[in-house]
């Protein structure tokens, strides 16, 4: 069984030459224009002092380079940083930093000062040697860093091994139910969660069919007339479609993989009535991505609305359980904190011990933050999060980067950053500021300074903000009124 991402490549790319991999802007390519696109951008990094083990940063939006890059650092063994193009400008220089990229391949529109050597979008090698591939690095080698929010103010680099990238794959080839005449529509950022999806595409010997990014007349337009059979969406998106849709259409999907939130029941009954019974929930973070748990297809069912109200059951190679406060697992039906085993699990965070021993628990489980339950039948149930953090139309904000944020208004003495509920996006970051400056002034002051998503989308002045018998800021208090009526305290 082949152990790296660069062996899964190679072999597919081999495998399937003949077959178109990637459509974009209007253009085609086949699996064979990848690889010897993907091995002419290996003989240019080599040509930077790029090895095995090196990290290469990708600072791109969507479109072939992407995937072309991606490609050529498994090939040679390298690991890959992507950078999610929405992020502001310091930290993706913090980024690169951290991970001591040797080069940052980077789309010069986002007009980033990186603090290490370039390659710009426009002048990737597509002709050059064809060095001998894949390079010989073994399954515990670093395969990829993903940075996720950190909760004092710097995001963390979570790292994952050529094994736990390649058993990923095999996880969602089943539960996301990819085939070989499938014709994927992606349309949220690579360096996101869409990336695996192109990835794992391109294992299976599929189509990916990549937009610049998310359009409802768009992607009908495409599904329409572009044989798409298979996409990933965040609630947000699925509802923007249902609003753009007269009606049901003879539509050719068979898959829609959703996450980040429930699709509420009135909105599901009419996904269901347009675009048929083909919709799949993930759950998982980037610790253990994508696939912890999966809502399956016939589960989406309005007769059923208890199953509504889960993420599903553990994946075919995850386990799930719920531990107590003293860390001691519990029963069906108790609430305490979600855990995730599987072999896609992170090795551990970027230069982190302590953060790293603090996710891990005996036997290989980690602790994902995420409050809930499992019923008697083994359906997650999720509650809360002891995290600080907001989940947005599918991106994680951590309220501490924003608070940290507003903090620096003169008019700002105090901040508290919470998550209220949004009927699109499940939750909208939300700031309660005792000061002197005024709403609208601090949501422009974090224009610029926060990634879109981030930033408040409304905000209210207080005289005091409420703690805890222990002097912390209450946030459940703060959030009570906002999520009252509701089971969930979470989007």
């Amino acid at each position: 069984m082949r152990s790296t991402l660069g062996a899964e490549f190679a072999a597919a790319l081999h495998r399937y030459r003949d077959r178109t991999a990637i459509e974009s802007g209007g253009e085609s390519w086949t699996f064979a224009d990848v690889e010897r696109r993907a091995r002419a951008v290996v003989a240019q990094l080599r040509a930077y002092g790029v090895e095995a083990g090196d990290a290469v940063a990708l600072h791109l939006g969507n479109g072939v380079e992407f995937v072309v890059a991606d490609v050529a650092i498994a090939l040679m063994g390298a690991v890959k940083v992507p950078v999610n193009p929405l992020l502001p400008a310091s930290t993706v220089q913090y980024i690169v930093t951290a991970t001591q990229a040797r080069v940052v391949i980077v789309d010069p529109v986002f007009g980033v000062d990186h603090p290490a050597p370039v390659i710009l979008k426009d002048e990737l090698a597509t002709e050059g040697p064809l060095d001998a591939l894949p390079a010989p690095v073994g399954p515990g080698a670093r395969a990829a860093i993903y940075f996720t929010g950190g909760t004092t103010g710097k995001p963390k680099g979570v790292v994952h091994t050529q094994a736990s990238a390649v058993a990923v794959h095999y996880a969602q080839l089943l539960e996301a139910e990819i085939v070989q005449d499938d014709r994927l529509l992606l349309t949220t950022p690579l360096a996101h969660a869409a990336g695996l999806f192109a990835q794992s595409a391109l294992i299976r010997g599929a189509t990916s069919v990549i937009e610049d990014g998310f359009d409802a007349e768009r992607v009908l337009d495409a599904v329409r007339a572009r044989g798409i059979t298979w996409t990933f969406l965040v609630p947000t998106m699925l509802y923007r479609l249902l609003d753009a849709v007269d009606g049901p259409e003879p539509f050719g999907l068979r898959t829609v993989v959703y996450g980040a939130a429930p699709i509420t029941p009135a909105r599901l009954t009419r996904a269901l009535e347009v675009f048929g019974p083909v919709f799949v929930q993930l759950y998982g973070q980037t610790e253990c991505p994508n696939w912890g748990t999966r809502l399956a297809k016939d589960d989406h069912d309005p007769a059923r609305p208890e199953l509504l109200d889960s993420c599903g059951r553990a994946s075919i190679m995850a386990d799930v359980a719920i531990v107590d406060d003293q860390l001691s697992m519990v029963p069906a039906g108790e609430t305490g904190e979600v855990c995730l085993r599987s072999p896609y699990v992170l090795e551990g965070y970027l230069d982190d011990p302590s953060a790293t021993a603090d996710k891990f628990l005996p036997g290989g489980w980690i602790r994902t933050g995420d409050v809930g339950f499992l019923d008697d039948a083994g359906y997650l149930h999720l509650r809360d999060r002891r995290a600080d953090m907001v989940i947005s139309g599918g991106m994680n904000v951590y309220c501490s980067e924003v608070e940290n944020v507003l903090a620096e208004h003169p008019g700002v003495a105090q901040v508290a950053v919470i998550g209220v509920p949004h009927d699109d996006w499940g939750e909208a970051v939300h700031a309660v500021i005792v000061g002197s400056v005024g709403v609208d002034e601090i949501l422009e002051w974090s224009r610029g300074r926060l990634a879109a998503y981030a930033r408040p989308k409304s905000a209210e002045l207080v005289d005091d903000l409420p703690v805890t018998p222990f002097g912390k800021v209450d946030k459940k208090a703060l959030r009570a009124p906002h999520w009252a009526g509701r089971e969930r305290a979470i989007g």
